[in-house]
């Protein structure tokens, strides 16, 4: 079972070329980019120049090859390792570093630090950490490209940390810069799937109805924000004990060749919450136990594969962690605890797997 967790963690070879990855999947590359704002990210190609909306670019990747940026390529890779710590203080050396941002070459690295810390300290559980970093970046960096993920990321870590009203706060203030600033559309429409996912009052059949209707509202226009309402589809059917509709509906969403690996990591946890929790509903081992091994795999795989995507990593790790233990495997149970806690040792889910299986 813990092959794939165990799975040997390649070095990150260094970006050779500037990268702009759009909202549709498909990647531009480019000889430089010029620029990125909350508006627009501009690039050069030759002798020709060109810009991309920002609300159509997924990410914005810059060459690393250069050793001035050697303490960002450090940060970049002890991140994709899962060393979230050990990234926080080189972000921080990039910040702290005048000599490099005072150069126009290299101004970028200031908000694509700035961001990248705010990642791993929410990779760590460190909320309300995100919280006020979300506000400094937007502080240090008027016209970020980052603009409107910090504030998302602010309201999340907030909905995290219980603040519901400081959440919402947060999607308000965000639709209150569509208008002010000008933001896309996007964002709204972003704040909108937001406020529906922390709202605690509806029902699972009411958050339903809502989040398709946000998944039909912008599967043309903005198509990753439907994704991720579409996904969140198939969780409000799990809430509402439909596991057999839910796990075929999160199958559907693997088949989906444009689904992106965020999506497909939320699909595969909730395939994972469906076995899980029809094994628990049954009263024997015997008829227990397939259910659980598929719950398993489904959740080692996103603690695996995608464990970029820290928003799904450590709650994958507890159930597969205690998913173990009720099939009788108290040793790899324990193996998926202590890798837990050296990656996300602040999390409330190392917390809860430790207690489970009472772990001093």
């Amino acid at each position: 079972m813990l092959n794939i967790l165990a799975t040997t963690i390649l070095a990150v070879c260094a970006q050779s070329t500037d990268q702009l990855v759009l909202t549709d999947g498909s990647v531009l590359e480019v000889d430089k980019i010029t620029a990125e704002t909350y508006s627009e990210v501009s690039y050069k190609n030759g002798s020709s120049t060109g810009r991309k909306d920002a609300a159509d670019v997924a990410e914005v990747i810059h060459a690393l090859g250069n050793s001035k940026l050697a303490d960002y390529a450090a940060g970049v890779d002890s991140m994709k390792a899962g060393n979230y710590n050990d990234a926080v203080y080189s972000f921080r050396d990039v910040q702290a570093d005048d000599k490099l941002l005072e150069r126009s070459t290299y101004a970028w690295a200031n908000q694509h630090a700035r961001f990248r810390e705010m990642r791993c300290l929410y990779a760590l559980a460190q909320f309300e950490m995100v919280a006020q970093k979300a506000d400094a970046l937007i502080a240090a960096v008027p016209d970020t490209f980052f603009y409107a993920q910090a504030l998302i990321m602010k309201a999340k870590s907030l909905s995290n940390m219980g603040d519901t009203s400081g959440a919402e706060a947060a999607y308000s203030m965000l639709n209150d810069k569509v208008v002010s600033m000008g933001l896309s559309r996007r964002w709204e429409n972003e704040a909108e799937l937001g406020l529906v996912l922390i709202d605690s009052k509806s029902n699972a059949q009411s958050k339903q109805r809502s989040l398709q209707g946000l998944a039909e509202k912008n599967a043309d226009s903005y198509p990753s924000v439907a994704a991720r309402a579409r996904v969140a589809v198939g969780h409000a059917m799990v809430d509402g004990e439909e596991y057999e509709k839910a796990y075929n509906f999160f199958t559907a969403i693997l088949e989906d060749e444009t689904s992106t690996e965020a999506v497909l990591a939320s699909a595969i946890s909730g395939m994972g919450d469906c076995s899980y929790r029809q094994a628990l509903a049954l009263d024997s081992l015997d008829g227990q136990r397939p259910l659980l091994e598929n719950a398993i795999l489904d959740f080692l795989t996103v603690a695996s594969v995608y464990r970029e995507h820290v928003e799904f990593v450590p709650r994958a790790m507890f159930f597969a962690g205690d998913a173990l233990k009720r099939i009788g495997d108290p040793s790899s149970a324990k193996k998926v605890a202590g890798r837990l806690k050296k990656l996300f040792p602040g999390s409330s889910w190392k917390t809860k797997l430790f207690k489970e299986l009472n772990i001093k």
